[in-house]
């Protein structure tokens, strides 16, 4: 099954990271490469964090997409009577 939810989300924090990097290269030219070493690092340390998140929400929203899943299975099960055993022991003999 593929995951839409954790697909779109990904692909958000790709957009915004790269759209990053690309801010990142045009300054190449004119900001010493040390530095730049060091925002590249701290770039990838807050995509790693971020990507924690995502799949701490997604696991959120899959635990809650099974339980709506097993509420409309259990809406369309007939329900059963809690006490029908009892009924048949302790029923009145004629």
């Amino acid at each position: 099954m593929i995951n839409y939810n954790k697909n779109k989300l990904i692909n958000q924090t790709l957009d915004k990271y790269y759209d990053t990097f690309a801010h990142m290269l045009d300054t190449c030219d004119y900001v010493p490469e040390k530095y730049n070493n060091k925002i590249g690092k701290y770039i990838f340390k807050n995509m790693k964090r971020h990507f924690k998140l995502i799949d701490k929400e997604d696991r959120k929203f899959q635990k809650e997409f099974k339980k709506k899943i097993k509420e409309k299975e259990n809406a369309n099960k007939p329900k059963k009577e809690k006490w029908h055993l009892f009924k048949k022991l302790f029923r009145k003999k004629k």
